[in-house]
């Protein structure tokens, strides 16, 4: 079981989908974890009580207390066997227990006070269909697509600017101050930056994620994995595959990766599993495929300003597949 394996088994567990052969099975998985890949799991250290972030004492208090509910007859945790400094793995315990993203969340905004000042975050939803853009205090500018969540601080505070693309996609026009390091953090990867611009892709349900970066450059960690930091310049991408781990490095159309900004759409080689991915979240419709098969399809083209409706029937011409559309969703067969 990788990690990717293990982060969706702690997900079932905490809406309580496992079975308890599941349940010793995820048990086992993490027993075996080395202390790295708890890190790379977990990464605790970006949320404890240090520097800009905080853990509020509440939390842990909460995450405690629902602890006791995974205690097996006889006194034995569940899953944490092997860390014995609970203190140290609150975020861990917050995590399985259900809590909310580590941080206290609160009409909108996530934060801690520190002394007279406190550290607030501002949590951006993007519904499908839509697109926005937010300016940050250090001038860099984020447009954000649909289907996505962006958190960032009201303020940056200390040596790094941080920001967490929870889901979706985001294109980042970074401000430039070498003395503060700007850093994206996604469930996936963390990019590292001093002033570049470059597009995030990482959807929760999607089976890869990516990076591209259209000016400057860029370092990429993977979280899945205990390797070295990964260097893309502009023109080049990285494709993370989610269960695997593994990054395939490519160049690209730097004007393609950013065309969904302009309405548009450029697919070099796409499935059609990749297709429909990107236009749910610009149309906000869902797809049904009756015939597993078709997802195979591969298309190369560019949409411009279309209508659904347009498009499907693009499609339809490009591979003969049929299609009926019934509000907002989209059976294809």
């Amino acid at each position: 079981m990788d990690l990717q394996d293990i982060r969706k088994r702690l997900e079932d567990f905490r809406s309580g989908k496992l079975t308890p052969a599941e349940k010793e099975e995820l048990h086992n998985a993490l027993s075996a974890l080395t202390e790295e890949e708890h890190a790379v799991l977990f990464p605790v250290e970006d949320y404890l009580q240090r520097g800009d972030l905080q853990l509020p004492e509440g939390e842990i208090a909460a995450a405690l207390s629902r602890l006791k509910q995974t205690v097996k007859p006889g006194g034995k945790v569940l899953f944490l066997t092997r860390w014995s400094a609970i203190s140290k793995y609150a975020a861990i315990l917050v995590l399985v227990a259900g809590s909310t993203f580590l941080l206290k969340k609160s009409t909108g905004l996530w934060g801690k006070k520190s002394g007279d000042a406190a550290k607030r975050f501002h949590t951006m939803k993007v519904p499908d269909g839509k697109h926005s853009t937010v300016t940050l205090k250090d001038g860099t500018r984020i447009v954000i697509n649909g289907g996505s969540e962006l958190l960032y601080p009201e303020n940056f505070e200390g040596t790094e600017r941080v920001v967490y693309l929870k889901d979706g996609e985001a294109y980042f026009d970074i401000a430039k101050d070498a003395g503060h390091p700007f850093i994206v953090r996604t469930p996936q990867v963390r990019v590292r930056v001093l002033g570049t611009s470059f597009s995030i892709r990482d959807y929760r349900e999607e089976k890869h994620a990516s990076v591209s970066v259209n000016s400057g450059k860029v370092a990429l960690e993977n979280l899945l994995t205990i390797s070295p930091w990964l260097e893309l310049t502009a023109g080049n991408s990285s494709v993370i595959n989610k269960y695997k781990g593994t990054i395939t490095r490519q160049d690209i159309d730097t004007a393609a990766t950013t065309a969904w900004i302009r309405g548009e759409f450029a697919f070099q080689d796409a499935d059609l599993q990749q297709v429909l991915q990107v236009l749910k979240h610009k149309y906000a419709v869902s797809f049904e495929v009756k015939d597993p098969t078709l997802l195979k399809h591969r298309f190369t083209a560019t949409f411009r300003n279309n209508s659904i409706q347009n498009i499907m029937q693009q499609l339809k011409l490009m591979a003969n597949i049929d299609y009926t559309i019934t509000d907002n969703l989209i059976l294809i067969q």
